[in-house]
């Protein structure tokens, strides 16, 4: 069984301007990185799209701030969505047809590496297109969704935390691996 997770990635906003807005949530915001926090929410551990949308969308909108929705699926999906201003601007899936047991392999669908790029004031905008296109059917494609993830992060210069880490990697007061319990915020 591969990784399950989701996230939420945002860009120039405090960690604490983030846990006002999420009160009232059961959520962990992770410490700022490079401008960037991860959000970990858990209504959100439930994969739900339209959840995850909901929230990002509010999150975006409230702050002011680009945030990048991103699940992890079975390591054999990853899926994101860009919001900026509350406004859906860009969506990705890197296994589209998935759940259809009719559909033929395809490769990545969506997904706008210079929207990214400029979301996150990244500069290589080919080596993101290079990593949202390569497809996990090709001899050098990424076997496992969250390889793909890791290297999006690392090329968006985004925190590594996001990758392989949902709420559920916070409960019973565990902390992932390179934390403190003091760099993290709970709100509920």
């Amino acid at each position: 069984m591969g990784g399950f997770y989701s996230n939420y990635t945002l860009k120039h906003v405090s960690t604490q301007a983030i846990a006002a807005v999420l009160a009232g949530r059961s959520a962990v915001v992770g410490p700022a990185q490079d401008g960037c926090a991860v959000v970990f929410d858990q209504q959100s551990d439930g994969q739900d799209q339209e959840v995850m949308a909901s929230l990002a969308a509010d999150l975006s909108h409230q702050l002011s701030c680009p945030v990048l929705a991103l699940l992890n699926h079975d390591d054999d999906i990853l899926w994101y969505q860009l919001y900026l201003d509350g406004k859906l601007v860009d969506e990705y899936d890197s296994s589209p047809g998935y759940f259809d047991p009719a559909a033929e392999p395809s490769p990545p669908s969506g997904g706008d590496a210079k929207k990214l790029c400029a979301a996150f004031g990244a500069t290589d905008v080919q080596a993101v297109e290079a990593i949202l296109r390569k497809s996990s059917y090709d001899d050098d494609g990424y076997v496992f969704a969250a390889e793909r993830h890791a290297a999006l992060a690392r090329a968006l210069r985004i925190p590594s935390l996001a990758v392989g880490n949902a709420f559920a990697s916070f409960d019973e007061g565990k902390t992932p691996e390179g934390l403190a319990p003091g760099e993290i915020l709970r709100t509920v």
